[in-house]
């Protein structure tokens, strides 16, 4: 092969490599904001977009605290795949929605008082 052929691929191998690097530091980030965009665009209507926000960053910050992204991760999976499902979120379901998300807990809502 020639020189240049060598560098070349070995250029790519690196991007590919660095790509792959910023993609496992970010991936709990990138999806945590695509779920948080389908529940804010499912919510019933005046629901308010900041409590949404501030739930979801709540629950990613605990998560970090507590060392449970992947507990967490593996919650916005499941959540998303129960979105696919849904065309609009009731305030109820949006609020147990909220609250099942949060890494500390067993994944249930809590029991209506």
């Amino acid at each position: 092969m020639k020189k240049r052929t060598i560098i070349l691929l070995a250029v790519i191998l690196a991007l590919g490599t660095g790509a792959l690097l910023v993609f496992r530091a970010y991936k709990l980030r990138l999806i945590h904001l695509v779920v948080e965009n389908a529940v804010i665009q499912k919510a019933p209507d005046g629901y308010p977009r900041q409590a949404i926000v501030a739930a979801f960053d709540a629950h990613l910050a605990e998560a970090r605290r507590s060392h449970r992204e992947d507990e967490y991760l593996d919650r916005l999976l499941q959540t998303s795949q129960s979105l696919e499902k849904v065309q609009r979120l009731e305030k109820k379901e949006l609020d147990e929605l909220l609250a099942e998300l949060d890494p500390g807990t067993t994944g249930k809502p809590a029991p209506a008082p």
